[in-house]
């Protein structure tokens, strides 16, 4: 999602499955291989919108491998309908006439309470053949799929919507936008979902509105990102007009002035401007350490993003500003800015069995006192003052994806302090 061109994922990676919203109990049946189809099946019912349900668990003992919930459902996927609902909804390109990239809908039940829809393609072997076709092997297609870690992300956040609400809250690498749009659910102030490909985040910003959330539109041509797309441009939102807001949060208020955008963000190339002056409170991210080239940029580049454009300490370092009616220095600190700032988090889901060899990496990194000093050069222009004080890790979900496949997710929260 947000990997740079040179990256390569492992072959193996691109036959797993879609994550999605289910989770076995930690008394499930004992693993077994799994063998991913390059079929092409469709996955819908044209009436029905039977929900995929999800059970999460913790203290999990089988954290290396993959194995099938033998009580899966297959949940259904619903064709959606263009806004004048006279054609099946699509996202066009170079290919439409052979290779149309139609879209569907599909309900999962996260927690076992919480109902959220997702608006994605087919599967994942429709990019694969759309980007084989336009000749762009490297073009990332598992956006596509709900991962594993998104889910236990997106759970994390509805079990404690503290974490979120009334904060500013960026997505790295969003996909199909669930965190995200979990987030918004659960009382978060503003929610930028952002990812690498433009057609991803399209369906993200597609199942915020099919949720009922406020978003905001982007403009003609501006989600476009250099090798990742032909030069056709998006089509308008699909629109849900019989949606209401819905609200994770008891506050049902604060759902309500939730605020959702996409951004193109390429963790090699990071634009910072794009956000604004003020930085962000909640960094959330999950399944993004594929290659030791992507956990040497993320780990910096989420520490930037704490710090805004215009974010500038007002006192002396120390706490003390001047007092323009006395003109004696006053150490008077504002309390509330001091909490502001302090009150940072970096949420983290990821399989340490997928790539644990990256994933220690990412840990040593996160630890490093120097860390934005040594890789400036990677995250852009401007320095940061923020910096990890706490971890809370060591927290497992069980999730399963849209195929029945069980993986074992680990949650890292960092908390982070912009000191001066």
């Amino acid at each position: 999602r947000g990997r740079g061109p040179g990256d390569v994922e492992p072959a193996h990676a691109t036959m797993r499955a879609a994550t999605s919203n289910c989770a076995t109990t930690s008394g499930s049946s004992s693993p077994f291989p799994v063998l991913a189809s390059r079929r092409r099946t469709r996955r819908f019912h044209p009436t029905s919108r039977r929900r995929l349900s999800l059970v999460v668990a913790s203290n999990i003992t089988t954290k290396h491998q993959t194995r099938v919930d033998p009580g899966f459902t297959p949940p259904a996927f619903v064709a959606l309908k263009n806004n004048p609902g006279t054609e099946e909804a699509q996202i066009p390109h170079l290919q439409s006439d052979h290779l149309p990239l139609f879209l569907y809908e599909t309900i999962v039940t996260l927690n076992g309470t919480t109902d959220i829809s997702l608006v994605l393609p087919e599967n994942e072997d429709a990019i694969v053949d759309i980007s084989s076709a336009l000749g762009r092997p490297d073009a990332d297609p598992h956006w596509a799929d709900l991962w594993q870690g998104s889910v236990a992300l997106a759970c994390e956040i509805l079990e404690n919507p503290e974490l979120v609400k009334g904060k500013r809250v960026i997505d790295l690498g969003t996909g199909l936008g669930l965190a995200g749009i979990a987030a918004a659910m659960a009382g978060a102030k503003e929610v930028v979902l952002t990812d690498r490909e433009p057609k991803a985040l399209y369906c993200a910003l597609c199942a915020a509105a099919a949720n009922g959330l406020e978003v905001v539109p982007f403009k003609p041509g501006s989600l476009s990102q250099p090798g990742s797309d032909d030069g056709i441009l998006l089509p308008d939102l699909l629109t849900f007009p019989d949606r209401r807001i819905t609200c994770a949060s008891p506050d049902s208020s604060t759902a309500s002035s939730s605020k959702i955008s996409v951004s193109v963000l390429d963790w090699f190339a990071p634009d910072f401007n794009q956000f604004g002056e003020d930085g962000f409170d909640v960094v959330l991210a999950c399944d993004v350490l594929y290659t030791p080239q992507a956990v040497d940029v993320i780990a910096p580049l989420v520490l930037r993003l704490f710090q805004g454009e215009g974010d500038d300490d007002d006192t002396n370092g120390e706490g003390i500003r001047d007092d323009d009616t006395k003109g004696t220095p006053v150490r008077r600190e504002d309390e509330k800015k001091k909490s502001k700032r302090e009150d940072k988090r970096f949420v983290l889901a990821d399989p340490p069995g997928r790539f644990p060899a990256n994933h220690a990496r990412f840990l040593n990194l996160m630890a490093d006192p120097n860390l934005c000093n040594g890789h400036s050069e990677r995250v852009g222009s401007g320095e940061t003052t923020a910096r990890v004080v706490r971890v809370d890790s060591g927290t497992t979900r069980d999730c399963v994806n849209l195929k029945g496949e069980v993986m074992t997710v680990e949650l890292s929260t960092y908390r982070i302090s912009k000191g001066y």
